[in-house]
């Protein structure tokens, strides 16, 4: 009974939990929904305005143009500058009339109109004729044309008693000797034009046209063109100064707002020194498509799934529900303290090994510095590659790991793993001795960073266990063929590692390959690690084809014997005087040497490179080195300040920048969601500007991925400096 008694309130509050949690899922679901949807139809409702003026702006040029090549060749008519010549010869009169009569079916408007310099006489259409008044304050246009013009010219006005506004072509009609003597000329009906605009918008949006002063030219509402309303005034948009934001714009260019009117675009109509703005109003309508009726139909989907679950399923399978969660959060738990640790990893070590590099390319460090700065960045490449291994260690349990073998110098490999443990040696009273063979190839291929790896992992155990006396590292290759079937070029690198620690007992010997497993005695109970260093050198060991043993007696020591498969180059060996130096410790990294010989870099002043990332200290790193090219490098910190400055190149339709160096992983809009918007612009820029991915998600897979996204290069963070400079020259050289 008291069983029955304490079951009922923990099962009331897990369905109270349920509740709430599904509430919390509806109102978080339906709030990112809206967010989402209204962002989607801010940037349709932009990209439809943007096209409306465009293509109204075309028919509008296309229009006037048609009407301004007819009238052109109406004024450049001889038998037309005859007649204006001489207005009184009755016969030249008629036949003269009869031609300008015959262009009036030509214009669309069908509006023609003439006047000559003599008579004075204007003729509209088929109205009676009557003397204009050029000294008429209305009859502006009557002058400017006849003496300012040499082609032709606009005007604009209203007709109260047709209510339409008229933008009138005025061309002047010259004599032979180059005098004006009259013009003519045609209307086209702007009133009836924004009509039909407006009438194809049924409503959801609507369109003015203003001049450079910002007098309204065309709009649905005549009064506003008739008494020549002020465009901000006539709109009210408060602080948006739509004059001088309208000015700024060049040829074609249009800019997308959003106002408290709701979303607007201005453009311009070149042709005419005019403007145009168009507007879509925020509405609730907005919201009623496709995506958000199956948005609600998922929602009761799930309402249902979640009352099912909870009170059906949930008492079936509740126990088995919970080992399963239990497990699954364990995993979720390891998995992303994995991800996350590795990425927050190498963001640091970007820079430490960055600003490492970019240091060592000056060439007034002194010595001593230099030296100093190699052991940093031996010392940071050495902790990348135990991230890395960290990051593979899911795929080490499972058996998934991939090697990725490279050619490389041994005796750089060696040095790293030289300089690295000597910076130990100074801690405790311990000899580190080196026995390497001289006959050592000088390159070998295989997984550098993982033999390095390898080394670090025994030695480093070594030195940890051994207080006082010595450590001794032995590295010797000899020929696999005819050992197993191996290539030609297969050789074994045999390597061991002894020292005079504390040594292991044959109990802790069964033990000692298993996972987060040390040590335990007196002395390690000081010794700091986490127990997956020798784990992992026993799988990195056998997923290299080798084995690995190891010989120990307690208080008096430990041997670590390791072979491991690696291909060979060629014939030549390291030397003597190489193995004499790196006995010293003295021996110069071949690589770090290389980076400092960099081929001198191109001059790419004339190029322009974008650097996204959301860390400061990453773009400092990436435009450093970037800068060596001479090139102008831009940094911004998010996915949309990306998309803003591309989307505005795109539509001015000149490249702004050669390139763009995009970081993966961004908060709110990452780098392949970045990616995929701008090639999505609609642009032949936007489609075939180059984008490199920068990221420091290093795992196998990662490159293929970004490929689909419509990147064009991988580079990982840290940034290897040979790496870049090859990115450079093929993507922004060229």
């Amino acid at each position: 009974m008291d069983d029955k008694r304490n079951q009922l309130p923990v099962m009331s509050r897990f369905i109270i939990f349920s509740v709430l949690f599904l509430f919390f899922i509806f109102v978080t679901g339906s709030v990112a929904f809206v967010l989402s949807m209204r962002q989607i139809i801010r940037l349709n409702k932009g990209n439809e305005l943007s096209q409306l003026l465009e293509i109204e702006r075309v028919k509008l040029e296309t229009s006037v143009n048609n009407e301004v090549v007819i009238a052109l060749k109406m004024a450049d008519s001889p038998l037309v500058k005859r007649y204006f010549s001489n207005p009184d010869d009755l016969e030249l009169e008629k036949t003269a009339i009869e031609e300008l009569v015959s262009y009036q079916n030509a214009f669309a408007s069908g509006i023609i109109f003439w006047v000559n310099d003599i008579d004075k006489m204007f003729y509209y259409n088929d109205l009676e004729p009557y003397i204009m008044v050029p000294e008429n304050p209305d009859n502006y246009w009557y002058n400017m044309t006849l003496f300012e013009t040499e082609v032709y010219n606009f005007n604009i006005n209203y007709n109260p008693d047709l209510n339409v506004t008229n933008l009138w072509i005025n061309a002047p009609v010259f004599a032979p000797d180059g005098k004006s003597i009259g013009m003519l000329g045609t209307g086209i009906d702007i009133t009836t034009y924004i009509e039909m605009i407006n009438k194809n918008l049924a409503g959801r949006a609507e369109i003015f046209l203003f001049n450079a002063v910002g007098e309204i030219t065309g709009a649905k509402d005549s009064v506003l063109v008739a008494e020549k309303q002020n465009i901000e005034d006539a709109l009210n948009i408060g602080s948006v100064a739509i004059l001088a934001m309208a000015k700024e714009l060049a040829p074609h260019e249009t800019l997308v707002l959003d106002t408290s009117l709701g979303r607007i675009a201005l453009g311009t109509v070149p042709l005419l020194e005019w403007y145009s703005v168009a507007i879509m109003p925020d509405s609730i309508d907005d919201y009623k498509t496709g995506m958000t009726a199956l948005f609600i139909v998922v929602l009761m989907v799930i309402v249902v799934i979640f009352i099912i679950f909870n009170f059906f399923i949930s008492r079936l399978l509740k126990p088995l529900r919970r080992s399963m969660i239990d497990a699954e959060e364990a995993n979720r738990a390891k998995s992303a303290f994995l991800a996350n640790m590795s990425h927050e990893l190498r963001t640091p070590l970007n820079v430490v090994i960055g600003l490492t590099d970019l240091i060592l390319e000056e060439n007034t460090i002194a010595k001593h510095v230099s030296e100093n700065l190699h052991k940093i960045g031996n010392a940071g490449s050495t902790l990348l590659s135990i991230v890395n291994d960290i990051l593979d260690f899911s795929k080490i349990e499972s058996g998934n790991i991939t090697l990725m073998p490279i050619e490389y110098h041994l005796s750089s490999l060696l040095n790293d793993v030289i300089a690295l443990m000597n910076t130990r040696i100074a801690e405790k009273p311990v000899v580190f001795k080196l026995n390497i063979n001289e006959n050592l190839p000088s390159r070998l291929i295989g997984d550098e960073l993982r033999v390095k790896q390898i080394l670090n992992n025994l030695l480093s155990n070594a030195f940890k266990y051994t207080e006082t006396g010595t450590i001794e590292l032995t590295v010797n290759c000899v020929s696999a063929n005819g050992s197993g079937g191996e290539s030609k070029k297969d050789v074994w690198m045999e390597i061991i590692v002894s020292d005079t620690g504390i040594g292991i007992s044959k109990e802790n010997l069964k033990k000692l390959f298993t996972d987060y497993y040390q040590v335990q005695n007196r002395i390690s109970h000081k010794i700091e690690g986490t127990g997956l260093g020798l784990s992992i050198t026993k799988r990195l060991v056998q997923f290299m084809g080798g084995d690995i043993s190891i010989e120990s007696e307690l208080g008096k020591g430990t041997i670590f014997h390791v072979r491991i498969r690696q291909e060979f180059v060629d014939d030549t060996s390291i030397g003597s005087d190489v193995v004499e130096q790196l006995s010293r410790f003295h021996y110069a990294d071949d690589k770090r040497r290389a980076g400092k010989k960099l081929p001198v870099r191109a001059d790419l002043s004339f190029a322009r490179v974008l650097v996204v990332d959301d860390m400061q200290t990453n773009l400092d790193v990436a435009a450093g080195l970037l800068r060596k090219y001479k090139m102008q490098v831009d940094c911004v910190m998010s996915g949309q300040e990306a998309i803003d400055l591309i989307h505005l190149g795109g539509t001015q339709g000149e490249p702004v920048f050669n390139a763009i160096f995009m970081d993966h992983m961004m908060p709110g809009m990452d780098g392949i969601e970045t990616t995929d918007l701008i090639r999505g612009l609609g642009t032949e820029y936007a489609e075939k500007i180059p984008i490199i991915a920068l990221t420091a998600n290093a795992i196998k897979g990662t490159a293929d991925m970004f490929f689909a996204h419509g990147f064009q290069e991988f580079l990982p963070k840290p940034i290897d400096i040979t790496q870049l400079d090859s990115v450079v020259r093929k993507w922004i050289c060229r």
